[in-house]
């Protein structure tokens, strides 16, 4: 008796799905996204943050590769051997970079990172990995998904925020952005100098804010108290957006106010003789800092002697010249843990430069090791959590900015 063939043929089972290992160049590319991710860094970082980041560099290098090596064919045992050296050097950089989060955070009393630290910044890079290679068509949609869905939603977001007034410190003399020309407000606001009686005053400082036109209250405390309370400062709003985006947006507005302003009080100042005129001092933090630099450089070409001193805080890396050149006596002061003094593009091809007598201040801290591209890729890292820590750790600047400047001045 003879067994009939099934009607339609013999019966075909769908095989298992295997992860089949990528060609060795891809595994050795992730691996050195994974290292550049996970380079020792100048601030505690969260997990969270550590993980986008390591995911960001881990994905990146992995499709480059995989586009890279799409027509090349490798040895199996080859390509297994570079899957498990990767996955080894992704263990030991994870444990090195834990180990010096948390001598980062002891220096400055920040709580330890533990386990969860660690699975939050290795374990997003594995699995991004694992989807890129095993299905790189279905992973590059969700990718480009995601992507066009934040930039469509940031710029929306950013519209709906409506700028709010500036905090103003008490005791400073400050002018808002109206709209007006800046000819008349900085006019406006030297009249209500002088109406105030500031002509009769020891000194007068201009505080050149932030983007967002916020001063450092520390800052003004520290004026009161270096001249115990015989002085005036005054402050012109030249932008109504965070520091970030009118230093890429227009970074000279700053310095236009700045030296309007400082034209302003000098000609108020002539009619007195030298001896009885207030010393002119200039000041500013971030943004504000380049600001009172032009108008430091601006006095020293067209009213030499003019201005006593200028004192410049977080200074945005190369934006001021490392010579301070003729002119007003300049004190630039950093935090040491503040990645703004050291970001710039620069650090791409070679470390961070400070200007000449710059007074570094605020929590000893490590530096980390330099490396071409990685300490850029660090640095900008950096950023996200500057603002973060408490006063004197970042770009914080708190009662150590006030010590500085009693203690790098001549007392007025």
């Amino acid at each position: 008796m003879s067994t009939a063939a099934p009607p339609f043929g013999p019966v075909r089972y769908p095989r298992r799905a295997t992860f089949t290992p990528p060609h060795p160049a891809v595994s050795i590319a992730a691996a050195l996204g994974a290292v550049m991710a996970l380079w020792p860094c100048g601030l505690p970082r969260s997990g969270i943050i550590s993980g986008a980041l390591t995911a960001l560099c881990v994905g990146i290098a992995t499709t480059a590769a995989l586009v890279a090596t799409r027509h090349r064919t490798a040895n199996p045992a080859q390509a297994v051997a570079a899957v498990a050296g990767a996955t080894g050097a992704l263990a030991s950089m994870s444990l090195f970079s834990l180990s010096w989060q948390n001598s980062l955070r002891t220096d400055l009393g920040a709580p330890q990172a533990g386990a969860s630290w660690l699975a939050a910044s290795i374990v997003p890079a594995a699995l991004l990995f694992t989807a890129i290679v095993s299905v790189p068509r279905t992973t590059a949609m969700i990718g480009a998904t995601v992507v066009a869905v934040a930039a469509g939603y940031l710029p929306a977001a950013q519209a709906d925020d409506a700028p709010s007034p500036p905090r103003t410190p008490a005791g400073v003399i400050y002018g808002l952005d109206d709209g007006t020309s800046l000819t008349n407000r900085s006019r406006d606001l030297a009249t209500r100098w002088v109406a105030a009686g500031g002509l009769d005053l020891q000194a007068v400082v201009i505080a050149v804010p932030t983007g967002s036109g916020w001063i450092d209250t520390t800052a003004v405390a520290g004026y009161q108290d270096r001249f115990a309370g015989h002085v005036a400062i005054l402050a012109l709003q030249y932008a109504q957006m965070p520091s970030w985006r009118a230093f890429v947006g227009d970074r000279s507005a700053a310095g236009r106010s700045a030296v309007a302003v400082l034209h302003e009080v000098i000609d108020r100042t002539m009619d007195r003789p030298p001896d009885r005129r207030p010393r002119i001092h200039l000041y500013g933090q971030s943004l504000g800092a380049i600001g009172a630099e032009e108008a430091r450089v601006w006095a020293g070409d067209h009213r030499p002697g003019a201005v006593a001193e200028t004192l410049l805080a977080g200074v945005p890396g190369d934006a001021v010249a490392v010579d301070p050149g003729a002119g007003a006596r300049r004190v630039v002061l950093a935090n040491a843990s503040d990645p703004i003094p050291r970001w710039s593009p620069s650090l791409i091809w070679r470390p961070a430069r400070q200007p000449q007598g710059t007074v570094v201040i605020g929590r000893s801290v490590r530096h980390p090791p330099w490396l071409p591209v990685v300490g850029f890729l660090q640095t900008s890292a950096d950023l996200l959590g500057s603002l973060d820590g408490a006063p004197g750790v970042g770009h914080r600047y708190g009662q150590e900015q006030s010590s500085s400047m009693s203690s790098t001045t001549d007392g007025g």
